[in-house]
């Protein structure tokens, strides 16, 4: 999907019938409305990214012990971030730089090894979790079902989060518990994100939602092999996302 096309319709949708604009009269405002909401949707997208793919740079350091990897998923947080400040208000803009100097630090000690590369990351991750939600919670699109698109695809985003962090609960039996509670909140993103996707796209999300308990159970016999099932899964959201 043409990402301009999609935030140009999905804003022409929130404005219909909006019963504080007046056709006649408030043309004007509309026209410089649009791309002032164009602009918070794009920001909000891309900071939810940015932090997503600081945590797969967490889990490529830490689990999976790719440095690379690593260090690629912090570029992507940088790229991802720069995007979010293009669109940005001034306010966030500077925030937004502090989260960028955070992840140039991290980048830094997974170069060079360093011992508190590990931490770096989970700090600006934490940093960036915290700016993407509240700025979401200040966007506060009021009129939720006419933005069904971008709504639907901000759930698979914290769905996938709630997998990435079940599988970095998997990798110790001692965290179990952990990981299945996070798999249940994937669970109940995907549930939610039903209502706002099409009907290409739900039996795919209720298939995840079928791997979802399967890997609970092997969890719950504390069977290894469900660090395989969340691995898989993570595999099939990061499709889903793609998906129009």
């Amino acid at each position: 999907m043409n990402k301009k096309n999609f935030l140009i319709g999905l804003l022409t949708i929130l404005m219909v019938g909006s019963s504080t604009l007046s056709f006649a009269s408030d043309q004007t405002i509309v026209s410089d409305t649009i791309p002032s909401l164009e602009k918070k949707v794009q920001t909000n997208y891309d900071l939810a990214k940015a932090k997503t793919a600081l945590l797969k740079s967490q889990i490529a350091l830490k689990i999976d012990k790719n440095k690379q990897k690593a260090k690629e998923e912090l570029d992507s947080a940088f790229t991802y971030l720069s995007e979010a400040k293009s669109t940005a208000d001034e306010k966030t803009k500077a925030e937004i730089d502090l989260l960028k100097t955070g992840v140039t630090n991290a980048k830094k000690s997974v170069s060079l090894k360093k011992n508190d590369a590990f931490v770096k990351i989970s700090d600006v991750f934490d940093k960036t979790k915290t700016l993407s939600e509240q700025y979401n919670d200040k966007l506060n699109l009021k009129r939720e079902k006419d933005i069904a698109t971008f709504n639907g695809k901000y759930m698979e985003l914290r769905a996938e989060d709630a997998l990435l962090q079940a599988k970095i609960a998997a990798q110790s039996k001692k965290t179990y518990a952990q990981a299945q509670v996070y798999l249940k909140e994937a669970n109940e993103w995907y549930t939610r994100s039903k209502k706002y996707s099409n009907q290409k796209i739900n039996p795919y999300v209720e298939q995840i939602q079928k791997d979802i308990e399967d890997a609970q159970t092997y969890l719950e016999k504390k069977d290894k092999e469900a660090r395989n099932k969340i691995s898989d899964i993570l595999q099939k959201a990061s499709e889903l996302i793609k998906k129009d």
